[in-house]
């Protein structure tokens, strides 16, 4: 098991609360879990499996919940989003509870996050795993390994089981970004065009780094719009994919209302496109750094807490060419610009480090105070990972 730094984040959150992981299928929730020091006598249930579904559905009373507690040193409910009232059950055991620990995961945070909000709010604390993050390669392998490495990553994302067993990556993620993926997204009642949304999934699989509106997806998938919006919605619950909208603030004609759509691990990316050819060859090559560097420095962010907003900026516009006198159209554009409070860095995502960002001059004319860093899979820092 390659160690997890949300590991000393979640050690002394519990008791009395209970602490809720949320985080994609195969992405090591239930080992990290049982593999926390000192947990004691452990009650595992697991909410696939219809005997620990009754068995929690049957506590009732405060003496089924007294039982419950005095008979673990740790309870870790697997799965919890399949509970039904869970919610419930969470807000019986937290508030009779003393000295157990109590651990859920769950892979949708759609009905998991309502079910428990509307019953056992401020009792829960609640935290995302994600995919292996770069600085937890690094602790266990050293920064040589993941430059050594970092293409691979690039092609087949950083699944635990895409790492430490390579030779089957391929295999992982075809699953992962079939039936298995989708088991959470098309059992949900929302989903009502399973063929649509996979249709969607690809579009946005082909599309990670470039600006798209509901609008244009509503109209090559032939879905409503609002329908489109909902979708995206419950993939990214599903965590599957990540939005990152625009930043607008100085400029009339920056882009207010853009967003684009990362997907969680590059890996499962290519698995929807069926596309795992060698990084240096590929012409989207630029775009999966992009969307690897944006969720590397989202997983930094929130297993700190920080509340860092990420955005990217674009500009569109006009301009008068002085050896024709012609108007022609222009467009400028920051990959990833990150803001806290008052505070302000952007970043621009680069395969080459010749490469000059093409956006500096409007943005630093509007942002003065805001640094660009130029981030290539070559040279860039690991501090910003760490």
């Amino acid at each position: 098991m390659i160690p997890r730094d949300l590991t000393t984040r979640i050690l002394n959150a519990t008791p009395p609360k209970a602490v809720i992981i949320y985080g994609p299928r195969q992405a090591g929730k239930t080992t990290l879990i049982k593999n926390l020091p000192n947990l004691g006598n452990v009650v595992f249930l697991n909410g696939d499996r219809p005997r620990d579904i009754n068995r929690l559905q049957s506590l009732q009373s405060a003496g089924d919940i007294d039982v419950m507690l005095s008979s673990a040193d740790t309870i870790i409910i697997d799965e919890a989003q399949n509970v039904p009232n869970i919610g419930r059950i969470v807000k019986m055991l937290v508030d009779a509870n003393q000295k157990t620990k109590i651990f859920l995961t769950g892979s949708s945070a759609l009905e998991l996050a309502h079910g428990v909000r509307e019953s056992a709010v401020g009792r829960i604390i609640n935290r995302n795993l994600w995919p292996l993050s770069l600085h937890e390669l690094a602790n266990e392998y050293g920064w040589g390994y993941v430059q050594t490495n970092l293409e691979r990553f690039l092609v087949y994302g950083t699944y635990p089981a895409t790492v430490t067993d390579p030779d089957s990556a391929v295999e992982q993620l075809i699953d992962l970004s079939g039936d298995l993926l989708f088991r959470d997204v098309l059992s949900l009642q929302e989903v009502r065009s399973p063929s649509s949304l996979r249709h969607l999934v690809e579009l946005l699989a082909y599309r990670i780094g470039q600006e798209v509106s509901y609008e244009s997806l509503a109209r090559e998938t032939r879905m409503h719009s609002q329908t489109v919006e909902r979708y995206i919605d419950i993939l990214e619950k599903c965590f599957i994919i990540k939005r990152c909208n625009s930043f607008a603030k100085n400029l009339d004609n920056e882009i207010k209302k853009g967003k684009k759509i990362y997907f969680c691990d590059v890996g499962l990316r290519n698995a929807v496109i069926d596309d795992f050819s060698p990084f240096g060859s590929r012409e989207d090559a630029g775009r999966l750094w992009e969307n690897f560097f944006f969720m590397e420095r989202l997983k930094k962010h929130d297993l700190e807490r920080s509340f860092v907003r990420q955005y990217f900026w674009r500009i569109r516009g006009k301009k008068i060419r002085q050896s024709t006198g012609q108007e022609s159209e222009f467009s400028r554009e920051i990959d990833l610009v990150e803001v806290r409070d008052q505070h302000m860095q952007a970043f621009e995502c680069k395969l080459n480090p010749r490469q000059k960002d093409n956006g500096d001059t409007e943005f630093r004319s509007a942002y003065p105070d805001c640094p660009i860093n130029v981030v290539t899979p070559e040279t860039f820092d690991p501090s910003l990972f760490s």
